[in-house]
């Protein structure tokens, strides 16, 4: 597993494993196991996924040391009011068998943000949470929240394939030393023309890897850290079979083509404007 440094200095393994839709907890002890045992050490899971309380005894059964993995869970909307945004923690925290969070996001940048996020950075003092992190927000959306709280999140979770690649995101938190982390990174229709095209078929041959292990090994290699949730041990292996060798100039350019900006996801706000209205306040 590789790692990468968040901008508070914890290590975060570049890949996760993410935990939605797995409801069985016999299915999901198995799974998970098997998951650490082939190398995961990130498991991502969120308070609308449902099955917290099933991951948390599936960790604990399948054996699995608190202190070895990188934990997350993301606060959902309707839970960003009041009281709501501590006590749905605690009790995520109570589901998932653990008295700390590695990584805590805000679940999608609706309702009142603000003050989720500063119970979060309370949290986070209080030492219940490593680390804040944000999911689905959009480049404006971002800035206007580095722009008036006190900790920067450490990453952005948001969908990213090769016709997705949110190169102007990862430039714009860069700079502010926020991580990218995509989910769905093989993405539906869209991309099922990406993994039959012959000059991907030549890099994967080159490798011997799969075309979607060159998708994903081009995210990895832009420094983007990946969730995905192999059901199957092979799969497993091969979403972490990735650092065996390097894409060349020529190759990541390649790659760099597929993006389609139409498959962004569009902001109601204006990122230029929004960018410097903030850098003139």
């Amino acid at each position: 597993m590789d790692y990468i440094t968040l901008n508070n200095g914890l290590k975060m393994p570049l890949l996760g494993f993410g935990t939605m839709n797995i409801f069985d907890e016999e299915e999901c002890t198995k799974i998970l196991k098997e998951a650490y045992e082939e190398g995961y050490r990130l498991f991502d899971c969120a308070q609308i996924y449902g099955n917290e309380q099933i991951v948390g005894s599936a960790l604990r059964k399948a054996g699995i040391p608190r202190d070895e993995i990188f934990l997350t869970t993301k606060v959902w909307f309707t839970n960003f009011e009041g009281e709501e945004v501590r006590k749905s923690l605690l009790e995520s925290m109570r589901k998932l068998q653990t008295d700390y969070f590695d990584l805590v996001f805000i679940h999608w940048p609706y309702g009142n943000t603000y003050h989720a996020y500063r119970e979060l950075e309370k949290m986070y003092e209080e030492g219940f949470i490593k680390s804040i992190g944000i999911s689905n927000y959009q480049e404006s959306q971002y800035l206007d929240l580095v722009h008036f709280n006190k900790i920067i999140p450490v990453v952005n979770q948001i969908k990213v394939t090769l016709r997705c690649q949110r190169k102007q995101m990862l430039e714009v938190m860069n700079e502010k030393g926020t991580v990218l982390q995509g989910y769905q990174v093989f993405g539906k229709e869209e991309t099922l023309p990406i993994y039959e095209d012959d000059k991907v078929k030549s890099i994967a041959l080159k490798y011997n890897k799969t075309t979607r292990q060159i998708a994903m090994k081009y995210l990895v290699q832009n420094r983007i850290s990946v969730i995905t949730r192999p059901m199957e041990k092979q799969y497993m292996k091969d979403n972490l079979n990735l650092f065996d060798f390097q894409l060349n100039e020529e190759e990541m350019s390649y790659l760099s083509s597929f993006d389609l900006l139409e498959y962004n996801t569009k902001s109601s706000q204006d990122y230029q404007r929004t960018k410097s209205m903030l850098e003139n306040m």
